[in-house]
């Protein structure tokens, strides 16, 4: 994971040089899914952000999007009666494949890949030692589509674990816990 952060911080650098960067921006809407047996909690979306830079690579007719963000994702949960909101705190690397239609002044970008998380820090308002029960690294799926105007751009992303973020070994029976994310954002190139 380090050496994957390293290659990309290279790459958006390189890109800062050549113009292609973006800093983007924008409202998570996530939720926490755990499905298993002798399993009670029950999840509810909450509202997060996230920051980073986002690449830009031309490879002809396709376009590769790399881009080094800073997620707070999670859930509100109620479990016992108790209801709380879980922060997880994620440096995330997706690297999108993108199809492009349209020109500089006004585009229309569609784009999918995977992504590769990093949990650094947890809080939550009933779970205790939530550092010692979750997995420091998630992966998975997203898929998105971008209308860009002059090096603006507006879109909407959706990712999901295919990795349980959770240690199978804190809960009683088999489970899954993974993320789901949806994001709305806005990038801006310099």
């Amino acid at each position: 994971m380090n050496k994957l952060i390293l290659i990309l911080t290279f790459l958006l650098a390189h890109q800062v040089m050549s113009g292609q960067v973006a800093f983007r921006g924008g409202l998570n809407y996530s939720n926490v899914s755990v499905d298993g047996s002798n399993v009670d909690f029950g999840s509810e979306s909450k509202i997060g952000y996230h920051l980073g830079l986002q690449g830009h690579i031309s490879l002809g007719g396709l376009n590769l999007r790399p881009a080094l963000l800073y997620h707070v994702k999670g859930g509100k949960a109620e479990s016992n009666g108790t209801i709380g909101n879980t922060n997880l705190h994620y440096v995330e690397v997706p690297v999108d494949l993108a199809f492009k239609i349209g020109g500089e002044k006004l585009a229309v970008i569609f784009e999918a890949g995977p992504y590769f998380g990093y949990l650094v820090n947890t809080s939550s308002g009933f779970i205790d030692n939530l550092d010692d029960r979750l997995n420091k690294t998630d992966w998975g799926i997203n898929f998105g589509a971008v209308i860009e105007l002059s090096g603006l751009g507006i879109g909407a992303n959706y990712s999901n674990s295919l990795s349980s973020i959770a240690k199978e070994d804190q809960i009683t029976g088999a489970f899954k816990t993974k993320n789901g994310n949806l994001s709305l954002f806005a990038y801006l190139k310099f």
